[in-house]
């Protein structure tokens, strides 16, 4: 498929950089990857607002969506104003690199808080179960799956959004 710009804005383009094609491609996958991310700490933020009311793990969900947003508006911003405003003509390397210090200085410590004050760190088998089958949701059992199935669901969730932000 051939990108349907004016002849002029494909010349400056391939002029000012000739490798612009795996540079748009590239910030189309940052900006699904930070699109994917923004969902997952979002959806694992209000799993744990609706199940849990400690503000205990709330900051470490919500910490990561500062670089997942700077990413999501940065890429697709400067993509449509390379290719529509300027009409081909580069922006200054010092921005791009600028923007994406920013979101790695941001996107390390989130990604560390968020693994290390993770839901599934709290995650244990069941070690106790009646003769009958039932599992008493007390004592060792207390974090297993059968007793509390949201920190299961949120920290696969946090997981999933973690391995995101980190390909970000």
């Amino acid at each position: 498929m051939r990108p349907t710009f004016s002849a002029e804005t494909r010349r400056r383009l391939q002029e000012h950089d000739p490798k612009w094609h795996v540079k748009a491609i590239l910030q189309l996958i940052c900006t699904i990857l930070a699109f994917n991310a923004l969902i997952l700490f979002a959806d694992a933020t209000a799993i744990t607002n609706k199940y849990y009311v400690t503000a205990y793990n709330n900051w470490s969900d919500w910490m990561p969506l500062f670089p997942v947003l700077i990413s999501l508006i940065y890429n697709p911003v400067t993509f449509f104003l390379v290719l529509l405003r300027r009409r081909g003509k580069p922006i200054h390397p010092g921005w791009h690199v600028g923007f994406h210090f920013l979101i790695w200085a941001l996107g390390i410590p989130s990604i560390v808080f968020s693994v290390g004050w993770g839901w599934f760190w709290w995650w244990q088998p069941v070690y106790y179960r009646y003769r009958n089958g039932s599992i008493p949701c007390r004592g060792y059992n207390f974090w297993s799956e059968p007793c509390q199935p949201a920190i299961y669901t949120v920290g696969r969730i946090e997981i999933a959004a973690n391995v995101f932000l980190g390909l970000l």
